[in-house]
């Protein structure tokens, strides 16, 4: 039998070949997000541009792996992290109609340990990020790491603060599926969640949790839909899925998770707001991270797998209030 790594570096090949079969293969700039005719827009989303990225940045240092976004409100900064531990500023654009037409990429940095390395496998694996306030009320980032399982805070350059954090909701979590999702909500606070079930857990489960002990399980569409991403919604969270299988298509699922209330080790409440299938026209990769960048509004991003095959699609949206 294979081991992990060669059973991730198959399924990341079969991934990247599959996508690459999907309709609407282009290059970077603004794209069409496709859909089925008739209508381009699910009931309850409402589409504010798309984007392919080059795969490179102005000063040659290549762009890709992206798993997860972070929005700095205050200065107008996105973060974008690849799962080869490294961190990229830009600034998004949006035209008078408050459309997204360009992302400004302005430049990267590796992360790195406490010796001040650049981090190397197996303990490279960053997968989810959000920005916190440090002591001082600094901009801090904080970030999920899979293989080597932890969060760990970094500076807005890279450099590791204090020790790593192991919450006990890490054990059992799979070596290539855990840490995939992050979010820092207003009101729950600091919420992680895993992509797969972990130990003691039913296939369709994920488990997220906070860094006080509380935890609770979340119910994914499917046993392969991966939990990849988190961003606030109001007093909710909303979730990114993705599910992969080949010969099925692709299908990314946003959905809404109600927390408050929730007792903890209970299933918590959900339901889908948008479920987007590459069989019906929607141009579509591997997307694995969200950020919140207004009230109602997100960027989602696409992990290439500095595949050939694939693209970095950054995709703008809407969620409307919805009606009582």
């Amino acid at each position: 039998m294979a081991d992990r790594r060669t059973q991730h570096f198959l399924s990341t090949a079969a991934l990247a070949l599959w996508l690459a079969l999907l309709p609407g293969c282009t290059r970077a700039g603004v794209v069409d997000p496709g859909g089925p005719p008739g209508g381009s827009s699910p009931e309850r989303l409402e589409w504010c541009g798309m984007l392919e990225l080059p795969d490179r940045m102005p000063d040659g240092q290549p762009l890709g792996g992206l798993s997860e976004l972070a929005f700095d409100q205050e200065n107008h900064l996105l973060y974008m992290l690849s799962d080869r531990a490294r961190l990229y500023r830009a600034r998004p654009h949006f035209d008078d109609r408050q459309q997204l037409t360009r992302l400004e990429l302005l430049d990267s940095t590796p992360l790195r340990d406490q010796t001040g390395k650049p981090l190397e496998m197996p303990w490279a694996d960053s997968e989810s990020m959000v920005l916190i306030k440090g002591e001082q009320g600094e901009p801090q980032l904080l970030i999920g790491f899979e293989r080597r399982h932890r969060l760990q805070r970094f500076t807005l350059d890279g450099r590791p603060l204090g020790e790593a954090i192991q919450p006990s909701a890490l054990e059992g979590a799979r070596d290539n599926g855990s840490l995939e999702a992050l979010v820092n909500h207003p009101d729950h606070g600091i919420i992680a969640g895993l992509e797969f079930a972990s130990k003691g857990m039913t296939d369709h489960e994920s488990r997220l949790f906070d860094l006080d002990g509380r935890q609770w399980r979340w119910q994914r569409t499917e046993a392969q839909s991966g939990l990849t991403a988190m961003a606030p919604l109001g007093d909710d969270l909303l979730l990114l899925e993705r599910n992969f299988k080949i010969g099925r298509p692709l299908i990314i699922s946003l959905r809404r998770a109600r927390l408050s209330g929730a007792a903890p080790d209970s299933v918590v409440p959900g339901s889908t707001i948008a479920r987007l299938a590459s069989d019906e026209g929607w141009r579509l990769d591997n997307f694995e991270g969200l950020a919140q960048i207004a009230p109602q509004r997100y960027l989602m991003i696409s992990d290439d797998n500095l595949s050939w095959l694939q693209r970095s699609l950054l995709w703008c949206f809407d969620v409307p209030t919805p009606a009582e």
